[in-house]
């Protein structure tokens, strides 16, 4: 039997991100963090890691080198970045951004992370919706919450046909689930007696529904 993980791709969650941040999301990180070290290699469900993965795209100097685990802050940061080759620049652009988030809660959990098929242990980074709700990042969409919904029902109760609906829906209410797409079709597919899920946290962060837990597939 194999676990997976389902945490949020938000880098806000990360330590360092928000400095104003609430008692509360430091308390969220740590769920985060001891969810990931229960397992010793997980594996995101995409076929390679970039070269290197961070937060640069939100103006951060900080991410992992993949090919060594080295967390990479400030000046160290900008000088590995300036030193890619062409081809390694194009991979590290093209990369799903959860995958640095990912890789930096499992460097704070002292954990490791490689591509898929490396570990039957998955880690799955997902967005919900940015627009379910009134006060969230993004103009409400009709159904979003609904679509949230049923995702957190779907993966709650391991029924994949609802998992499935919101994951084709996602885009239409601003959800990133591609990396869940991209492991649904193994995590939901053997036996259903060896599916289960706990949840760590549901809640709202920044008005966007958060779901943490584990589970066995």
């Amino acid at each position: 039997m194999a676990a997976f993980a389902i945490i949020p791709a938000a880098p806000i969650l990360l330590a360092d991100v928000d400095l104003a941040e609430a008692e509360r999301i430091a308390f969220l990180r740590a769920a985060i963090e001891t969810c990931l070290s229960t397992h010793a290699t997980w594996s995101l469900p995409v076929d390679e890691l970039p070269p290197l993965a961070g937060l640069g795209g939100w103006g951060i100097d900080r991410g992992i080198d993949a090919r060594t685990g080295e967390l990479l802050e400030g000046e160290d940061w900008v000088r590995a970045v300036g030193e890619l080759a062409p081809a390694d620049r194009a991979a590290c652009e093209s990369a799903h951004p959860a995958i640095a988030v990912g890789l930096l809660h499992a460097h704070a959990a002292g954990v490791q992370i490689r591509p898929s098929g490396s570990s039957d242990d998955l880690l799955i980074p997902i967005d919900l919706s940015a627009a379910s709700a009134e006060n969230s990042p993004l103009a409400p969409v009709p159904g979003a919450a609904a679509v949230d919904g049923q995702l957190v029902r779907g993966i709650t109760t391991g029924d994949a046909a609802d998992v499935g609906v919101a994951i084709a829906a996602a885009e239409d209410v601003h959800a990133d689930l591609e990396l869940l797409d991209a492991a649904a079709g193994l995590m939901m597919a053997r036996e259903p007696s060896a599916y289960a899920f706990r949840t760590v946290f549901d809640e709202r962060v920044h008005e966007v529904r958060s779901l943490c837990g584990t589970g066995t597939y």
